[in-house]
């Protein structure tokens, strides 16, 4: 092995293989208290019902359905407080937004992963529909400012956003750039997010990476948030697009049972 890989071939890290689904966890924290936003699930795979290729990406959706309140406070006194408290004690205190990539394993929820900035696209899932109290910049800039998480705070969701990635050909090996862009007008209670665009000086949108537009729709319903946003992406076009269908798979197969 060590002839194969140099020097990195002489250690081997062999990690528990976690099963169950994925959820992220975004948390706005002062180092001690900490909003949590509603949880999201993103989907990896380039094709429906999780085949193909890992990406970064082709949607999210949220609230889900596993995120029960006590998984919630199970996930914030397990891994949040002691993450935190875990910082402050070596005299590094963290503060600002704390992402968790979790499996929820039949254990209980394990970290995949720690971020301290917004995940994309699962982001775009979920502010959307959040109604912070006091405002999201307020929460923001208490923070900043040192004067911690605001009294009272709340976070509750407004019914369901659905966030379909449209990718580039070729996406996630070799994306293709400057396919042109067609976005039309009446798209309905969609948010259209750019990524991988770009204006030539004609004024034509072309695409210009691999996750080129996200596509989120609002509902007080998911189904209903599925369906706008899925048929958003359907409407918009550019030559190799590709896009999944079925983001949000999992929660209807639960609503199904």
């Amino acid at each position: 092995v060590g002839g194969s890989f140099g020097v990195a071939g002489r250690e081997i890290l062999v990690e528990e293989f976690m099963e169950g689904e994925e959820l992220s966890v975004f948390g706005i924290t002062d180092g001690r208290v900490v909003c949590m936003l509603v949880p999201a699930q993103d989907h990896k795979r380039l094709l429906e019902k999780d085949a193909g290729p890992n990406t970064g990406g082709m949607g999210a959706y949220a609230p889900v359905g596993i995120a029960t309140p006590g998984l919630r406070a199970e996930i914030l006194e397990r891994i949040f407080q002691p993450t935190l408290e875990a910082m402050t004690a070596k005299g590094r205190p963290f503060t600002g937004l704390l992402y968790a990539g979790l499996m929820i394993t039949a254990d209980g929820p394990k970290v995949v992963e720690f971020n301290c900035r917004f995940g994309d696209p699962e982001t775009q899932a979920v502010l959307p529909i959040m109604d912070l109290s006091p405002s999201f910049t307020g929460i923001l800039a208490s923070v900043a400012n040192g004067d911690g998480i605001p009294e009272n705070v709340s976070s509750p969701a407004r019914g369901a956003g659905v966030t379909t990635v449209l990718a580039a050909a070729n996406y996630p090996d070799k994306p293709r750039d400057g396919d042109a862009i067609s976005i039309p007008e009446d798209l309905g209670d969609v948010l259209i997010f750019h990524a991988g665009t770009a204006q030539r000086r004609t004024g034509e949108l072309v695409t210009a990476g691999g996750r080129v537009l996200s596509v989120t729709g609002r509902a007080a319903t998911f189904e209903e948030a599925q369906r706008l946003s899925r048929q958003a992406a359907e409407r918009i076009s550019f030559e190799g697009k590709q896009f999944r269908g079925d983001i949000g798979w999992r929660e209807l197969d639960r609503a199904a049972r």
